[in-house]
């Protein structure tokens, strides 16, 4: 039986028990297995948003135990195994208080999880603004990591200058982009830092800090269009590539 990550958890018990008989003695913890498949599709906190709607809706253990057909035991052990699951978002490394100087190479290398980009041009919000959302949703459906804007190719860091109203523009065009990613993400998620540049007054190296997605969805940007990390460098999906990715990307939950 193929489960449907598009269904709620109402759904998924009425067809789940359409095809494995509740209470049957290899019947019963088939169904409940695949309810937990369910869980892991749809990941943590819908599982357990969902199991508490039905909850509520119900009003008492009991009452939802003989609507799902699915004892108190066995609920419990459900919730159980719901909170057990990682979390939808987790950082990859902890904050750091990184020391750039400009002119100076920096300690960090470019790799899966962190990328360098120059800034060019006369505004660096317009320059942010075109870029940032396929970098968020490359590092989303890959292994999470941080963009660092003022950074040169070869590592050096070549810095923002910022005044306070540009620091606030390019914060309002990055949580703008975020807003409008598919599916949907909470953007306290990903953190926006302004790094201190030794050397330069008003000088930063900006870090968008995006987390490890645990949902087996991809995101997209409004457009539809989708980006992954591969070699430490941002391709676009489409076409078979997009095809083959999803198929691959789902296989172990299926």
């Amino acid at each position: 039986m193929i489960i449907n990550k598009n269904w709620d958890l109402q759904n998924a018990f009425d067809a789940i028990n359409a095809v494995y008989y509740p209470g049957g003695l290899q019947s019963g913890p088939q169904r409940n297995r695949k309810i937990e498949s369910w869980g892991q599709l749809v990941g943590k906190e819908q599982a357990i948003a969902q199991l508490d709607s039905l909850l509520q809706e119900h009003g008492t253990l009991s009452k939802l135990s003989k609507a799902i057909r699915m004892s108190p035991r066995s609920i419990n052990q459900l919730r159980i195994f719901f909170e057990s699951l990682p979390d939808q978002f987790e950082l990859t490394t902890q904050s750091e208080n990184y020391q750039f100087v400009e002119g100076k190479k920096c300690l960090l290398e470019e790799d899966l999880t962190h990328e360098f980009k120059e800034v060019k041009g006369l505004s660096p919000t317009n320059s942010i603004q075109n870029q940032v959302d396929e970098y968020i949703i490359a590092f989303l459906n890959s292994s999470g990591g941080s963009i660092f804007w003022g950074i040169c190719d070869d590592g050096v860091v070549k810095c923002l200058k910022l005044n306070t109203n540009q620091k606030d523009e390019i914060n309002k065009v990055i949580n703008a982009k975020i807003n409008v990613i598919q599916p949907s993400i909470d953007p306290t998620k990903i953190r926006i830092i302004f790094h201190l540049v030794l050397g330069v007054e008003s000088g930063f190296v900006l870090e968008v800090k995006v987390p490890k997605s645990n949902n087996p969805k991809l995101f997209f940007n409004s457009s539809g269009k989708t980006w992954v990390r591969v070699n430490g460098c941002k391709q676009k999906l489409q076409g078979l590539a997009l095809q083959d990715y999803i198929i691959e990307r789902m296989q172990p939950s299926l």
